[in-house]
């Protein structure tokens, strides 16, 4: 067992917002993200000794993408974090010194510590538990955006959670990815719907008052606060652990706050945009152009992907856009015009027999083309400035239902040849129907917006 020191209370070592799930070991997954200095690390560190102080058998695991990283990261923060809990380790004894050494630590109760990184196979391969009657209990993926994928995540879980018989935790930890194409995105949604996990976001706002003063500084905070005044989107990115519109992103206008409100279905005209797919999503966007042409609004729409939620043919599709169409009539009795992708020929044809069914008689389909006006641009990179416009000049605004056209919207980035990325990183489909329900009014729109 550890020495016996003066007594430590929890709540003056760990940060605030960290307190409610310091001591919990029945959580299997136990997830803290956010912004830097918000006391992610230094409550893993601390949390690791303090739960193999309740149990002489239990080991732990700490991965990183490349084993040299820990020495200055996790293997000293550990290495504190033991201290301040009373528990004094010596060199040589219980760590080892050197540069050049294997890095552990152990405890005099028979815990031990093991350092991994995925890009060191005998690091891997010699994580194995140390004594008889042992067993992993505790693996720290630490900083898990430098993983390539939730596949690798999942594979190095697997490693160690064989044999494991009363109690399991694992804990992540990452600081966001600026871009939403990032696989954690994905990945954390799935994780706050399971029973076994917690998801944690934090930032430096969230330590207390007192803790933000003496453990991070005025001089810190100063910073913080100049950063956040001269470049708000890497204050964002790297103190609020958020998405953020850095290089490389395509729509840096876009602002949740501003552009994502409830519709207030008061229209002067009504278009929907379709894109439909085969092998990719089906789209449909529904834009109101408001009275008094004062702006757009987005304020419905439908995906489907063939594989994800069951499989549909090109006649259900053309039927489902029928019908999406006639809830917008039911609701709005506003005739509706139709906007098809030209290059869905036998799509357009179906809608347009569709088109001439009494019941549909309030659908209009109109034929669009997708030529750049300006000939030194591609028609893509024309209509993104089209919508940049709308966006910087909020002539625009998106229904909170349209889930999937907001994630495009933050996940879409530019390629290396400076193109929109149509790569399967982000959602083009939602973002071609979107520009298809106005693409007809491009040049209305941009002369209303410029005052012409």
């Amino acid at each position: 067992m550890p020495k016996k020191t003066n007594k430590v209370f929890i709540s003056q070592i760990v940060g605030k917002p960290h307190l409610k799930h310091f001591a919990d070991k029945t959580t299997r997954h136990q997830i803290d993200k956010g912004g830097r200095m918000s006391g992610k690390s230094s409550k893993n560190e601390i949390k690791i000794p303090y739960l193999l102080a309740q149990d002489p058998t239990a080991e732990a695991v700490v991965v990183r993408k490349i084993y040299k990283d820990h020495r200055d990261t996790t293997f000293a923060g550990l290495k504190i974090g033991f201290d301040r809990l009373g528990w004094r380790l010596k060199a040589r004894e219980h760590y080892p010194k050197g540069n050049s050494s294997k890095l552990y630590i152990r405890t005099t109760q028979g815990n031990y510590i093991h350092f991994v990184g995925l890009n060191d196979y005998e690091s891997q391969k010699g994580a194995r538990p140390t004594n008889k009657g042992n067993q992993f209990k505790i693996l720290w993926m630490f900083e898990i955006t430098q993983f390539a994928s939730e596949q690798e995540l999942n594979n190095t879980i697997s490693n160690y959670v064989r044999g494991a018989s009363d109690w399991f935790v694992i804990l992540y930890e990452y600081n966001p990815h600026p871009k939403r194409s990032h696989w954690t995105y994905e990945w954390v949604k799935k994780m706050e719907k399971r029973e076994d996990a917690y998801v944690n976001h934090t930032t430096y706002h969230d330590l207390s008052e007192e803790q933000q003063k003496e453990w991070l500084g005025e001089i810190a905070l100063n910073e913080v606060e100049n950063l956040k005044k001269t470049d708000y989107e890497q204050y964002k990115s790297i103190y609020m652990g958020l998405p953020a519109n850095l290089t490389g992103t395509v729509y840096k206008q876009f602002n949740h706050e501003r552009h994502i409100k409830e519709p207030t279905y008061n229209y002067a005209d009504i278009w929907v945009g379709v894109d439909y797919g085969e092998a990719d999503a089906t789209v449909f966007t529904a834009t109101g152009l408001k009275q008094g042409y004062t702006g757009l609004e987005v304020f419905k729409t439908y995906y489907h992907k063939n594989g994800e939620d069951g499989v549909k043919n090109i006649n259900q599709y053309a039927n489902d856009l029928m019908q999406f169409c006639s809830q917008i009539y039911a609701k709005l009795n506003r005739a509706v015009t139709v906007y098809v992708d030209p290059a869905n020929l036998t799509f357009i044809k179906l809608i347009e027999e569709l088109s001439y069914d009494d019941r549909y008689s309030f659908v209009y389909l109109e034929k669009i083309t997708k030529r750049a006006d300006d000939k030194r641009k591609s028609s893509i990179q024309e209509r993104i400035d089209i919508t940049e416009l709308m966006l910087g000049a909020d002539f625009v605004t998106f229904t909170p239902e349209a889930e999937k056209l907001i994630t495009a919207f933050e996940e879409a980035e530019y390629n290396t040849k400076s193109e929109r990325a149509d790569d399967g990183r982000s959602d083009i489909d939602s973002l071609d129907s979107f520009e298809y329900s106005w693409l007809k009014e491009k040049r209305f729109i941009r002369d209303l917006i410029l005052g012409r």
